[in-house]
């Protein structure tokens, strides 16, 4: 590694993982060092740090983006095309089993790389780094998963979302980092596309840390600069350069709450103008991440994200995509989250995933054949009745941008775990902001099958209906806390919890992701939370464990709630 000579001072070092490396990679050909080439870049072009992504057992993906200056609209590159050269191998000195190789990394697709290596050995933890010019990348670690077919006794898994700039720190991407997984979730809200001061918690008169503009990008220079912004934190890039990630969107990638082609939080009225941007978001999303998917044109008009990850018969990920295709939320008052129980909530003409989707997550199900089959998903699944709490509002408080507002699209899904008998369904959802923990059920109290909103929650509090899954759903990385912030909804949190007899876990005060450790007898999910809003310096923004939610094999729904050890 070259010393650290980056204009944001961040620690080259931090991004070397330290420990053995893995054996049994596929030996090679000894490939030549990595040529020097003239830079074409000024500055330390690697400000974004490296990530790879989407595991396979015999390849993963590999990212970097040039980004001297990447506050800037073009990153500080310019219009110039830039070679990029690459290496792996299972060594951090690249002495072992070693890969190489080089890309062009250009404008049109905001100078990032995206390097699927071909060739690795299966369940092999492999170092990889980037080189332009004279410049080496940080060094990240990442690994293939196990040839299909072959067993796992283990593995560990961290479940993140929400990671709004200016409401918190990034400790908690940090803490997992430390935790060692193996592979880890961003399940929508990798950023948010707001500008200063938009959106921070109540009791915040300024930022935790100020956004350098005063407005939401529209075009995909400023989506770039907003990735650019967020990208440039260290803990998360630490993380990044620690294990292999699979990323899925949710509304802030584009555009608080938007639907299909429909605007949300800015309520764009003009539908061209709003699919311009959204085609920007897309785009951008795909430059900055490591995602194995089809490389989009520019300014795609649909990009198709969903997909599967298999991690031998131990654990199969299924991760959807939640706004590309639904239809707009009921009550017709986008880009409100929560209102009183209406008949568009339970249209059988609504859809979440769409009609494609749909039938090729039905089918996946029904073909699955691991222990473990967790769907990777954006909104609550489960059913939650805000009135339950405290009585108030008489006539239903939902959330109709969660699953609530699409009532026959979650019966259908629930009806395709049923009936596919997939072996240990788990749910895992982002977007709350809540750390929370559900028995999926076969049927939830609907308002349409009582006489009144009344009648209703007087059945919610003894509901008992048989269990289809379990879902868990991570506290935001960094953003409000909606329970914690006070005012109504945070008095109706924990008593609309506690009389909600599917929910055996919540807690609602702090920000947290969750750790997952996952073997053939069960999957023992901890809670990891802290306040990310004061520093790691304070007793309550240290990251620290609260319970464990213990799913077991064979045996649908949460088991046990463990205290802390």
């Amino acid at each position: 590694m070259t010393d650290d000579n980056s204009s944001s001072g961040l620690d080259r070092r931090s991004f070397l993982v330290l420990g053995a490396a893995a054996t049994g990679a596929v030996l090679v050909p000894a490939a030549p060092a990595l040529a020097g080439r003239i830079s074409r870049a000024e500055g330390d072009v690697f400000t974004l740090g490296v990530a790879s992504g989407d595991p396979l057992p015999h390849s993963v993906i590999l990212w970097t983006r040039l980004a001297p200056k990447p506050l800037e609209l073009d990153g500080g590159m310019g219009t110039a095309s830039a070679t990029v050269e690459w290496e792996i191998a299972t060594d951090e000195a690249f002495t072992q089993n070693r890969l190489s190789g080089s890309d062009e990394a250009t404008a049109t697709f905001g100078h990032s790389v995206h390097v699927d290596v071909k060739g690795l050995a299966p369940d092999t933890w492999y170092y990889f780094r980037f080189k332009h010019g004279s410049q080496l990348s940080p060094t990240g670690r990442t690994r293939t998963t196990p040839e299909l077919g072959s067993t796992m006794s283990r593995l560990v898994v961290g479940q993140t979302s929400c990671a709004n700039w200016q409401s918190g720190h990034y400790q908690l991407y940090a803490d997992l980092a430390d935790q060692e997984p193996d592979y880890w979730l961003a399940l929508g809200d990798y950023i948010y596309e707001y500008s200063n001061k938009q959106y921070m918690r109540p009791a915040q008169t300024e930022p935790t840390r100020a956004i350098p503009w005063k407005t939401e990008p529209f075009t995909i220079g400023e989506y770039r600069r907003q990735y650019g912004l967020y990208r440039s934190d260290a803990d998360l890039q630490k993380l990044h350069a620690v294990a292999p990630y699979s990323v899925i969107w949710d509304d802030h990638e584009v555009d608080n709450n938007f639907t299909a082609g429909k605007s949300g939080g800015d309520g764009q009225k003009d539908r061209i103008k709003f699919l311009a941007r959204r085609a920007a978001g897309f785009q951008a999303f795909w430059e900055n991440h490591a995602i194995r998917i089809t490389q989009p044109k520019p300014k795609p008009k649909s990009m198709t994200i969903y997909r599967q990850i298999d991690w031998g018969t131990l654990a199969t990920f299924l991760m959807l995509d939640g706004r590309q295709y639904r239809s707009d939320q009921p009550g017709n008052n986008t880009p409100n989250d929560f209102g009183k129980w209406v008949a568009a909530m339970a249209s059988p003409k609504a859809t979440m995933l769409g009609a494609t989707q749909e039938k090729w997550l039905a089918q996946q199900l029904q073909d699955s054949t691991s222990k473990w089959t967790f769907i990777g998903q954006q909104t609550v699944f489960s059913s939650v009745n805000g009135s339950v709490g405290l009585g108030i509002p008489a006539d239903g408080l939902y959330n109709y941008d969660s699953w609530d507002g699409y009532w026959k699209p979650r019966e259908r899904l629930t009806a395709a775990i049923k009936s596919s008998q997939v072996r240990n369904p788990v749910i895992l959802t982002g977007d709350f902001h809540c750390n929370l923990a559900f028995d999926v059920l076969e049927s939830w109290p609907n308002p349409k099958d009582f006489p009144s909103m009344a009648e209703c929650i007087k059945a919610t509090l003894t509901w008992d209906r048989p269990k289809v899954a379990a879902e868990l759903a991570a506290g935001a990385i960094s953003s409000p806390t909606f329970f914690g912030e006070g005012g109504i909804v945070a008095a109706a949190g924990p008593p609309t919890l506690a009389k909600t007899p599917w929910a055996p876990y919540g807690e609602l005060l702090n920000n947290g992701y969750v750790l997952h450790e996952i073997t053939p007898e069960s999957d023992r999910a901890q809670f990891r939370i802290c306040q990310a809003l004061k520093p790691v310096t304070t007793p309550e923004g240290t990251p620290r464990a609260d319970k464990t939610v213990v799913i077991v094999d064979g045996v649908a729904g949460v088991s046990e709630v463990l205290d802390p050890a």
